[in-house]
């Protein structure tokens, strides 16, 4: 009797529910395809960040993954030069903080302005203007040029060790700068990292830059100690690699950890409050807004940083 009156009235419960569970998950199908950001810096939620900005699944194009700040440049991972690179005259750009070897210096216009701020910053707190940059960008020639001359003045082994290939120097990239000290009786000394310089090397990463290379990453990045050869990678990814003791080859394995639709990686540093991911492939998840910088890796895949306060 029950069934009788409901047929009566007209009203078909179950096939109302039916369409309306349809509708539902397609609706689910259709916006599920590109996640948004939501909530506060947070490792451990998928895809969060500040704001509640969302983001958009953009593709970068190959040569995306070869280009930015984070590139991995050595004997085994070469260098890709661009048809164009963004270089300036360390000369004409640099402050009154420190000296150049000559107008021939070049360097990238980021890197440029964060060695600007390393240097007064070193000369504020005691610094004497001694510090020289003696080597920035590099051409593939004169890299060939550089292995060749080691080889012949100190051996095949010495060069191998301590000059990198064509195509395999970090030069390449122009966020690369090599000190020297130059006194003001027109003496030049090597640098060493040690004495008042040991505040250069101790809160480069403040700054944006690390100490690249170190004998006991030497069985990672080929090269041996150099305390005077710095890189620059922004200041959220020097603050990480500083912490964690990483060179730049462990820490891009480390940032394969934090993908857009996983944990991110969040960095509290002397600039502010990054969130971090990686994408594999040419495509990245990119905020609809804010602040933030996409770098390839020059392996696999792109680095989106995020500033969120």
């Amino acid at each position: 009797m029950r069934r009788s009156s409901r047929r009566r009235g007209g009203v078909h419960i179950l096939p109302i529910l039916l369409v309306l569970i349809a509708l539902a998950a397609v609706l689910l199908w259709k916006y599920s395809d590109v996640p948004a950001l939501q909530g506060g810096p947070q490792q451990g939620a998928a895809g969060a960040a500040t704001g509640g900005t969302g983001c958009i699944r953009t593709e970068m194009g190959e040569d995306a993954v070869y280009e930015g700040e984070l590139v991995l440049v050595n004997n085994w991972t070469l260098y890709h030069f661009p048809e164009e690179q963004p270089l300036a005259c360390i000369f004409d750009g640099k402050s009154g903080s420190y000296y150049v070897r000559d107008r021939e210096v070049f360097l990238s216009p980021v890197a440029l302005e964060a060695l600007n701020r390393m240097m007064d910053a070193f000369q504020a707190q005691g610094g004497s203007k001694t510090v020289n940059v003696v080597a920035g960008y590099r051409t593939r020639e004169f890299q060939q040029h550089l292995l060749d001359q080691s080889a012949e003045r100190n051996g095949e082994d010495h060069a191998q060790r301590f000059v990198a290939q064509p195509g395999g120097s970090e030069h390449h990239t122009g966020l690369v700068v090599d000190f020297s000290l130059l006194f003001e009786d027109g003496v030049s000394a090597e640098y060493q990292g040690t004495g008042e310089y040991a505040w250069i090397n101790q809160n480069c990463q403040d700054y944006g830059w690390v100490v690249r290379y170190d004998t006991d990453k030497e069985p990672l990045t080929g090269i041996g100690d150099e305390p005077w050869h710095f890189r620059y990678v922004g200041v959220p990814h020097a603050t990480v690699m500083a912490e964690k003791d990483l060179c730049l080859e462990e820490y891009i394995d480390y940032l394969r950890q934090f993908p857009y639709d996983g944990q991110h990686l969040t960095v509290e540093c002397a600039d502010g409050t990054y969130e971090i991911w990686y994408c594999a492939g040419t495509a990245a998840y990119l905020p609809e807004e804010g602040e933030y910088t996409v770098s390839g890796n020059n392996v696999d895949g792109l680095i989106v940083t995020c500033k969120v306060g």
